[in-house]
């Protein structure tokens, strides 16, 4: 089969690997689509995927085979793969927190070969059924659009109350459409970093005077909730600024610089900050979502490209502050 191998200086390259074999309790999914995350994008940049690493993990496709040990699945079932196998006997798992383990199993992102190639073998567990109907390039939304589910729920947002996205990338939009199904929000104003990595208003009302006084229109003493998509430090503070006493941001970007807030704002308002990991679970929630049409998957995936292509396209994520989700087609020439 053709997969992309991380080969160091020489950057990714397509090579021909023995096709994998699914070990008792595992199954060789054939790979149809997989996503380029974000961590994949700042992985490269930093030239710190392992050597002779397959990445990718977000990914759906079609079962060619199963282990001696697997039933329940057959030749052909479309599927999408959760990238970790859990434990399920840590703290953290029994506690509902998957996203928690501390013995997780995954591909894409070590060792073990991901999805930027034409066959992937996973453990049986990790496989959702894809509902009739939904494309396979939009199922390949589900592994970042459970993140977005996942920070809602820890939210804790209910109908009625505002909140704001900050940031436009494929986690903010999707963040906005999880939104608009939890009551009324600001997510028609998504928050943008301009050049000077502040934070502007747009597609709401151009004539605002700032983000804050847009805030205060329309919801008073400020939002219930922010989500944090941007992962750029400077804008974090300014973001903060927007919610309401006792109101919280999820941290759901994520960046190796230090983030500087206000602690007097903190405290005085009981504000909460709380980080957001990985899926917690919600893929199925995620796939119902985009089996029923919630999610803009058409302007979500801005570009679907080739093994070959995948290099390019890291390098140009890499440098654009605003872009859509390209997915990777090991099969397409």
């Amino acid at each position: 089969m053709k997969a992309l191998v991380y080969r160091g200086q020489q950057g990714l390259v397509v090579e021909e690997v023995a096709d994998p074999e699914p070990a008792a309790e595992e199954v060789l999914v054939k790979v149809r689509y997989c996503g380029i995350c974000g961590s994949d994008v700042s992985l490269f940049a930093k030239g710190v995927f392992f050597l002779g690493t397959t990445p990718g993990h977000e990914v759906s496709g079609e079962v060619v085979s199963l282990g001696s040990d697997v039933s329940g699945w057959q030749p052909g079932d479309r599927v999408v793969v959760e990238p970790s196998k859990t434990c399920g006997q840590c703290e953290y798992c029994l506690a509902g927190r998957p996203e928690l383990c501390l013995q997780p199993e995954g591909f894409g992102m070590g060792i073990r070969r991901g999805a930027f190639a034409q066959f992937l073998t996973c453990h049986h567990s990790t496989l959702l059924r894809v509902p009739p109907g939904l494309d396979l390039a939009h199922a390949a939304l589900a592994e970042p659009l459970s993140v977005a589910v996942h920070a809602v729920d820890v939210s804790g947002i209910e109908a009625g109350q505002a909140a704001v996205v900050t940031g436009a990338g494929p986690i903010g939009l999707m963040m906005a459409d999880v939104l608009a199904g939890e009551g009324e929000h600001l997510a028609d104003a998504l928050l943008l970093e301009d050049a000077d990595h502040h934070l502007a208003a747009v597609n709401r009302d151009p004539s605002a005077a700032s983000l804050a006084d847009l805030v205060r229109s329309e919801a008073g003493l400020g939002v219930h909730a922010v989500f944090e998509c941007t992962g750029v430090p400077e804008a974090a503070n300014p973001a903060l600024g927007l919610l309401r006493p006792g109101g919280i941001m999820l941290v759901v970007g994520h960046s190796e610089k230090p983030y500087t807030m206000s602690s007097l704002m903190v405290m005085a308002r009981e504000l909460r900050i709380e980080g957001v990991f990985g899926g917690g679970g919600r893929f199925p929630a995620a796939l119902d979502l985009l089996a029923a049409g919630k999610v803009r998957s058409q302007e979500i995936i801005t570009r679907i490209a080739p093994l070959a292509e995948t290099e390019a396209c890291l390098r140009e994520l890499n440098d654009a502050r605003n872009h859509g989700k390209v997915l990777i087609d090991p099969w397409a020439t």
